[in-house]
């Protein structure tokens, strides 16, 4: 490998959260019954008319603000025409000459070393529909509900040279636009898919190799694995003499291989040209001005916030900022106890204990922020141990009760009080009165002097000679 240079681009296809379709009013809904979700515009008959989503331009904007892009003022949709089974109309809106954002880069920290990816460009297109192959029947079937659905296509320039940094750029690409709300980015759904260009040349060559593509990666994992076989795949070629083909592969995870699909189209063989029935889109400064005024906080600038501001580990603070819903539980937890290494302590040990523990694709936290503080005063109270706590955890995660009614019903509350101390005094010295009617004078006052006059009250008064023996 040191001989070699790896060369990487990435292209992310992400499926916009909008309520409807990109060119019709067919609802954008993942696992409805299969073809229930279609019509005339996105299956393509003949004479029906696409009418853009103003949502769908929006979160592209709000995505290209988030990665320091380049908004166009006017975004123009062409055709990319090619056959597939699951393309009932033969043709993909998409977009080539005017995409809705150029350049940006993706920030992320590997190793302690502040890195970016820059990006080529951002566009919006549609998906194509779903094929499901029956095992059983060896029969596959095509379902459409998939076709018309909001995408954008992040492009990378190849400015990744590791499967470290791919990896990393990803999550970060994820975590952004989870986070913005644009996404909900569920990989295993396919709502966050990865295409992969691959290249190995001789360190030092002023000339790229030539690059393959893998599509369709749909985990971190994956990314990661294909990137490191194909590399390696390709170095075995060069050294043996062979020829790079300029080829589109599929990885199979399970056998941790790739094989080849297709050769690699080039743009010109989708034979783009401008749609018909879409006009460009006029983009002004003042609705751009709008929705960046309306942009949250980014993870990149939230996961140095808390370092810099509460003292958290990077590792604790990259854990609070993994998903808007973490972070979200965090930021709600603060606004009722604002001790943040302390929450976060909390969250990143016992509350993601439980998320790992849940069968669920995307878990979801089962108790509120007002409980989780509850249970940590509790501990910090001395009311309850850390055993007892997590208990309680346990108890309460699905059913979201509060848990200081659950500690004292299940009788886990320790009285720490001052009564309850001079009792607990009593009560010992009580049990050990035949050894301590014995001992001296002088241990009786070495005795006394490690409790309170109340105590030593009681223990002259147990001695005294109208006590019984």
């Amino acid at each position: 490998m040191s001989n070699y240079e790896l060369t990487v681009g990435l292209e992310i296809h992400v499926e916009l959260k909008t309520e409807t379709k990109a060119f019709c009013r067919c609802k954008n809904q993942f696992g409805a019954p299969i073809n229930t979700n279609t019509c005339p515009v996105c299956m393509g008959l003949p004479g029906a008319i696409p009418t853009i989503n103003k949502t769908c331009v929006e979160y592209a904007i709000k995505s290209g603000l988030a990665f320091d892009c380049d908004i166009n003022n006017v975004a123009v949709f062409e055709r990319k025409n090619y056959f597939y089974p699951d393309l009932s109309k033969a043709y993909q809106i998409s977009q080539l000459e005017k995409p809705i954002c150029i350049g940006g880069k993706v920030r992320y920290k590997l190793n302690g070393e502040e890195k970016f990816t820059r990006i080529n460009n951002i566009h919006m297109e549609e998906d194509a529909g779903k094929s499901v192959h029956d095992a059983k029947l060896n029969k596959s079937f095509i379902d459409f509900n998939r076709c018309g659905v909001p995408l954008i296509e992040i492009v990378t320039e190849p400015d990744i040279h590791s499967s470290d940094e791919a990896v990393a750029t990803l999550m970060s690409i994820k975590e952004t636009l989870s986070s913005i709300g644009v996404s909900d980015c569920k990989m295993q759904e396919g709502s966050l898919r990865c295409d992969v260009n691959i290249s190995v040349a001789p360190c030092g060559s002023n000339k790229l190799g030539t690059r393959t593509e893998m599509k369709n990666l749909n985990s971190f994992k994956a990314v990661k694995r294909a990137i490191e076989y194909e590399m390696q795949r390709q170095i075995n070629a060069i050294e043996a003499g062979e020829t790079i083909h300029q080829i589109t592969l599929k990885w199979d995870d399970n056998l941790g291989k790739n094989e080849a699909l297709r050769s690699k189209e080039a743009s010109n063989d989708y034979r783009y040209f401008p749609d018909p029935d879409l006009l460009p889109v006029e983009i002004t400064e003042e609705y751009i001005a709008k929705i960046k005024a309306e942009m949250p906080e980014l993870p990149y600038d939230r996961k140095n916030r808390y370092m810099n501001d509460f003292g958290l580990p990077k590792q604790d603070a990259e854990t609070l900022t993994s998903s808007s819903t973490v972070t979200n539980f965090f930021e709600n937890c603060l606004k009722l106890k604002n001790e943040p290494k302390v929450v976060c302590n909390w969250i990143c040990t016992d509350i993601m204990r439980k998320l790992k523990e849940s069968l669920e694709d995307e878990p979801t936290i089962k108790i509120s922020a007002s409980n989780l503080v509850d249970l940590i005063n509790m501990f910090q109270n001395k009311e309850i141990s850390i055993n007892n706590a997590r208990e309680i955890l346990d108890r309460i995660w699905d059913t979201n009760e509060n848990p200081v009614k659950l500690a004292e019903e299940l009788g886990l509350k320790q009285d720490n009080s001052e009564d309850s101390a001079k009792a607990f005094v009593i009560e010992a010295i009580a049990f050990w009165l035949p050894a301590l009617k014995s001992a001296t004078a002088c241990g009786l006052f070495a005795i006394a002097s490690i409790t309170n006059a109340f105590a030593l009250s009681s223990l002259l008064s147990c001695l005294s000679p109208s006590s019984s023996a």
